[in-house]
């Protein structure tokens, strides 16, 4: 029970730093850069970015989810692996740089200055992605929850003077925006790694190779990683591949707003899966647990979408300074796929806690081969809204799979009266935004109303457990 609430306690500091801290740099920082810099000129940053990132499983294999699992179930000799992990990361480095450069000469990349400096991001936060596993499988999970804005924080700070007072340092273009995301997420990789040496980790480099047994069962995780990477960016790459970088600025601008909000699922996940891995025999507690967040990541997706398509032009127009129809409209069709991606975060994270890593890996790959379909056939019909019904159709799919295969197989309840729920709470708050359209009140006075009103709900309709978060009241 101390665990757990633990856990909860840990899990509100970590909401609470991110719905600080990534709004501000999603609106105040990446937001500002795009218009600075144009929607050509980030679409280009935007494709790439995500090409680098579909390949990001070159990084690590899987190592990552593998050595969290294996340090959080207690496996008595995953510490002393930890040089060789480390080794290993930095060999999969060399051959990352390698493959990118050259598969970016095959396809006609031809910005290799850009390249280099998003492939560098890529290999800095594949290592501090890393360090954090080992954080959060000892369960720090406050230093974590610390961690995992200070890359963010250290971006608003310098990032900001360039942005807000160019006078001081000129103006921000998209080289000096990714020079400042590398010097930044280097000096977070160096502090995570001085918190493991202070707390007296075992932390040495020991240039080994771990072994075939490891690479063989980290496998599966390598797969599972790439095919969700694989999943969730593709799109942006493709569209400026078939339609130009223009049209992948205008999805760019909606996905910012998905990616910001799926953050708080991603959150959710590093944390559930190591409890989740070291509790498995405690049954009626991971099932509580699960729910919870499920409840949490479901509701909030609902809100979120029914926000986003009732206010979506006055959204477009306080961000980006207009109200193209055609942007408005990707933007509505982009953000739906959030309630796909909520249940992949509960479910998936389950299955890969509980060792269901193979038949998690073939639900995903069904789900990259129906985007990849949807993608060829829409983005030369619709451009970037194609891709937003692409994404919101396979994701929905991977994430109904997930939760199917976890109640069937597992056991964990479904808990129906929970979806009729969301379904009473999502009419709810629609019918509350509708109505505001008609009146004058204040944009921002609406979107603190529903929030009240879906807190609300959430109590009226015992969706939020108090005594399971009453932890985070004390000291």
């Amino acid at each position: 029970m101390k665990e757990a609430s633990r856990f909860y306690s840990s899990l509100g500091l970590l909401i609470f730093l991110n719905a600080v801290v990534k709004p501000v740099w999603i609106f105040g920082i990446d937001r500002q850069v795009q218009n600075e810099v144009g929607a050509a000129s980030y679409g280009a940053y935007f494709a790439l970015f995500n090409f680098t990132f579909v390949l990001g499983f070159l990084l690590d294999w899987g190592l990552t989810y593998f050595y969290n699992r294996q340090l959080a179930a207690k496996d008595p000799s995953a510490k002393d692996k930890v040089g060789s992990f480390i080794f290993v990361k930095l060999i999969f480095a060399g051959a990352y740089a390698i493959i990118i450069f050259l598969v970016a000469w095959a396809v006609g990349i031809t910005n290799w200055e850009l390249i280099s400096y998003v492939a560098l991001i890529q290999i800095l936060t594949s290592m501090f992605v890393f360090v954090r596993a080992i954080i959060t499988s000892q369960q720090w999970f406050r230093t974590d929850a610390l961690l995992s804005v200070l890359d963010k924080t250290l971006m608003i700070l310098l990032c900001g003077v360039l942005l807000y007072l160019p006078s001081w340092l000129g103006r921000i273009t998209i080289e000096r925006f990714l020079l400042l995301q590398i010097a930044c997420t280097g000096v977070a990789l160096i502090l995570a790694l001085s918190i493991l040496l202070v707390r007296k980790f075992h932390l040495s480099f020991t240039p080994l190779w771990p072994g075939k047994d490891v690479f063989r069962a980290a496998l599966p995780f390598a797969i599972i990683v790439l095919l969700m990477t694989f999943h969730s960016r593709i799109d942006g790459f493709l569209i400026e591949r078939i339609i130009g970088p223009e049209e992948a600025g205008k999805y760019a601008a909606a996905y910012r707003l998905l990616d910001a909000a799926n953050m708080f699922g991603i959150l959710f996940s590093s944390f559930l899966l190591p409890y989740i891995t070291r509790h498995l025999h405690e049954e009626r507690n991971i099932e509580r647990v699960v729910l919870n967040v499920r409840h949490c990541l479901c509701v909030f997706a609902i809100v979120i979408i029914a926000i986003f398509f009732f206010l979506g032009p006055w959204i477009q127009q306080v961000l980006y300074h207009h109200d193209d129809d055609k942007a408005v409209s990707v933007l509505r069709w982009c953000i739906p796929s959030l309630i796909g991606y909520a249940l992949v975060h509960v479910y998936g994270t389950v299955m890969t806690a509980s060792g269901h890593i193979t038949s998690f890996a073939y639900i995903t790959a069904i789900a990259v081969v129906l985007n990849l379909v949807l993608n060829f056939v829409l983005i030369p019909l619709e451009g970037a809204l194609g891709s937003c019904i692409a994404a919101l159709v396979s994701q929905l799919f991977a994430g109904v799979a997930t939760t199917v295969f976890v109640t069937r197989k597992l056991k964990i309840n479904l808990d129906l009266r929970s979806i009729v729920m969301y379904v009473l709470i999502g009419a709810a708050v629609a019918g509350f935004l509708y109505l505001s359209l008609g009146t004058q009140l204040n944009r921002w006075l609406v979107i603190i109303g529903t929030g009240i009103l879906v807190i609300i709900l959430m109590w009226l309709t015992r969706l939020i457990e108090w005594r399971n978060w009453r932890i985070l009241t004390r000291g």
